[in-house]
């Protein structure tokens, strides 16, 4: 008999805990939500108060992030033909070193 109650003690603990887990859960998920629209609310606010100036701001710092989008990306197009060339010259060089010991080969065989 004193087991059964043990059980069921540890049963309405265990299940309580596990609801009130639920619960917290629900509750945080809802709190996070209510922060991110708070947010999300300040942001628009700022950006309706925002002067003319700080749009003109904003505006040179994205014309300096493109000019550097555009400077990385024909850094990495160049790096990437240098590369190509590299690999092409290395193709040549070994082709032109294979030629170079047939012509060898054949001059040994001749002269002999």
């Amino acid at each position: 008999m004193l087991y059964r109650l043990a059980l069921s003690v540890f049963l309405v603990f265990f299940v309580t805990t596990s609801m009130a887990a639920k619960a917290e859960s629900k509750e945080t998920k809802t709190l996070a939500q209510t922060v991110f629209e708070l947010e999300r609310s300040l942001a628009i606010l700022q950006l309706s108060t925002a002067s003319l100036g700080d749009y003109q701001s904003l505006d040179k710092k994205i014309a300096q992030v493109k000019s550097l989008e555009y400077r990385v990306n024909f850094l990495g197009n160049l790096t990437f033909l240098l590369c190509m060339a590299l690999a092409v010259f290395f193709f040549q060089l070994r082709k032109q070193n294979k030629r170079l010991l047939a012509l060898e080969k054949s001059k040994r065989n001749a002269n002999e």
